[in-house]
């Protein structure tokens, strides 16, 4: 890019939307202090709080462990998936196995452990050295 246009371009104030535009998504951000804490406030007024862990620390990952579905009958589920289950419960769902899927435990908020996240950690690096697909 051609640096005179550059500049140019930058000193131009921002073009006033059209009047039939919708607000941006995120129509207040307040000032970015803290980069893993980011405070903004939506179109309707409800104010939102993003945390994103600091640098260097690891993000601890689980699979899901929750699936809803509706079975054959209209009723709706919702199932709690022990770390590891999530493709073996997907396959009987995408196979409509309602008797497959009635066997798994019902999801009451069961929650993650320590142990669910070090599973996944030990997949995820089986996985990657080929010993796992």
């Amino acid at each position: 890019m051609d640096p005179s246009k550059k500049d140019k371009a930058k000193a131009e104030p921002d073009p006033e939307p059209e009047p039939d535009m919708e607000p941006p998504l995120v129509s207040t951000l307040t000032k970015i202090t803290d980069p893993n804490n980011v405070f903004y406030t939506d179109e309707n007024g409800v104010k939102y709080r993003v945390c994103l862990p600091r640098s260097g620390e690891h993000l601890k990952t689980a699979e899901a462990n929750f699936m809803s579905y509706t079975d054959d009958k209209g009723v709706y589920k919702e199932i709690y998936l022990p770390q590891g289950t999530v493709k073996t419960a997907w396959d009987h769902l995408e196979n409509e196995r309602w008797d497959e899927l009635a066997k798994f435990e019902p999801y009451t908020g069961q929650g993650y452990t320590e142990d669910d996240f070090k599973a996944f950690e030990e997949r995820l690096k089986r996985r990657r050295e080929g010993q796992e697909n």
